[in-house]
């Protein structure tokens, strides 16, 4: 367990270093081509969750996202998962919700700055990248590890 919370703190500050670097160095029109075609860097203030939703409820949002690290934590304690896939999918959605809940709480919005330049995606950050593949991990952990849910 004690790899899996250094591996989620290790994310979380990664997450939070790349947002003080962009919010120090970006300003609201500042563009940077980071991989030609693929990734550019910019700089937005997303009030919101995924796809901005819910934008005018940034405090809410905040609270919402500490409960559900507190579930997780309590999830993981009672449950005690084992199997590695489903422990890691843990780590990267508790990780990557607690890493935009910080910027929720502490600066009322969260820092997005990946924009992908090969198709209209909205822009996003390292935490939001950490919930993405935990999420998709843990369905994959589901549809074909988890002996429990398939009784």
């Amino acid at each position: 367990m004690l790899a899996y919370g250094s591996a989620a703190l290790i994310i979380i500050i990664i997450d939070q270093i790349t947002k003080i670097l962009i919010s120090s160095s970006f300003s609201a029109t500042t563009e940077l081509v980071f991989i030609p075609g693929i990734i550019n860097l910019v700089y937005l203030q997303n009030t919101g969750a995924a796809f901005s939703m819910f934008s005018e409820h940034v405090n809410i949002l905040g609270i919402v996202s500490v409960l559900f690290c507190i579930g997780v934590i309590i999830y993981a304690l009672k449950a005690k998962p084992s199997h590695k896939l489903q422990c890691t999918a843990l780590t990267l959605i508790f990780a990557g919700a607690l890493g935009n809940a910080i910027d929720r709480i502490f600066r009322g919005y969260v820092i997005d700055f990946i924009e992908t330049a090969f198709i209209k995606f909205p822009v996003f950050n390292i935490a939001d990248i950490a919930i993405t593949i935990g999420a998709a991990l843990l369905v994959l952990y589901v549809i074909f590890f988890d002996r429990d849910s398939k009784k």
